[in-house]
């Protein structure tokens, strides 16, 4: 672990993954935030393989899924169960004197959200000691709404619980003094009548989430519309330009690999540039705290 520069606070951070990606997924880009800032000192990946988000199928048949009720305390358990570990081993390494930063990708911002906000159901020392010393919260891709236009809730009631919850909006983090920044793409077009590949897949995310395609824009998967909390959380906006297109992930997750459930997902080639990449990293680096 790195040493922190002298009269600045240890930050450790906790990563909440998208779904399917897996710890080592997000190697090179904790390495990078590292690297960056002398005062992040450890960092850890909730410890998710892919075959945790099997467990979601048990929600499928009831009557909560089908009328789009259900409650993240039960549903995602399993992903609070394993954010608690890495914070676990985060006390361990460091002590209980630091600052913590929650970042999530996709899922993992609302997620990290939901369980900062108290829909874990947790009251564990660990989780206690998570609400007094978490100062920052950083979403890269993340769906925060889920519009009444959409053609169907894909969450099944899960971001609506973490939306409508007072104590997760970003006016409640803010006065427990967690710094929220939400950092979204507008570099994905989604079409339906296209020869591009990644216009054709933008269109088919973007349509049921906002239940239209006229000028929607994302990073491919989210659209820009729903990337972003109300204030007083920050918003780091990505815009296309001649060579930048932001995209939603670095990686290609691989759900059918369930006999190496901790495998890294498929790389995407370095010209494919997402939120961790060099360039784009530092326009939302510098807000951990």
């Amino acid at each position: 672990p790195q040493q922190a520069t002298p009269n600045k606070k240890k930050i450790c951070i906790v990563m909440c993954p998208a779904q399917f990606c897996v710890p080592r997924d997000y190697e090179e880009l904790l390495s990078t935030l590292q690297s960056m800032n002398p005062n992040i000192v450890f960092t850890k990946v909730a410890p998710l393989p892919r075959t945790e988000w099997i467990k979601v199928a048990k929600s499928l048949p009831t009557k909560a899924y089908l009328d789009a009720q259900l409650q993240c305390e039960i549903t995602l358990s399993w992903y609070f169960e394993a954010i608690e570990k890495a914070l676990e081993e985060i006390q361990q390494e460091q002590g209980e004197g630091v600052n913590l930063c929650f970042i999530g990708h996709s899922i993992g911002g609302w997620v990290a959200r939901a369980y900062l906000g108290g829909l874990s159901g947790s009251s564990s020392d660990i989780f206690n000691w998570s609400q007094k010393q978490c100062t920052s919260l950083v979403t890269v891709g993340t769906p925060h709404t889920s519009p009444e236009e959409a053609l169907v809730d894909q969450t099944r009631g899960l971001l609506k619980q973490v939306e409508s919850t007072p104590s997760c909006s970003a006016k409640a983090l803010k006065k427990r003094g967690i710094d929220v920044t939400c950092v979204g793409s507008a570099g994905v077009q989604g079409k339906i009548f296209s020869t591009n590949v990644e216009e054709l897949l933008a269109a088919a995310s973007y349509l049921p989430l906002v239940g239209r395609l006229e000028g929607v824009v994302g990073d491919g998967i989210v659209p820009t519309d729903l990337a972003f909390m109300e204030e007083p959380a920050r918003r780091v906006e990505l815009e296309l330009t001649d060579d930048t297109i932001v995209r939603h992930s670095h990686v290609v997750p691989t759900p059918w690999n369930l006999w190496d459930g901790y495998a890294p997902s498929i790389v995407l080639p370095k010209e494919f540039l997402w939120y961790g990449s060099d360039g784009i990293i530092e326009k939302w680096a510098k807000y951990i705290q």
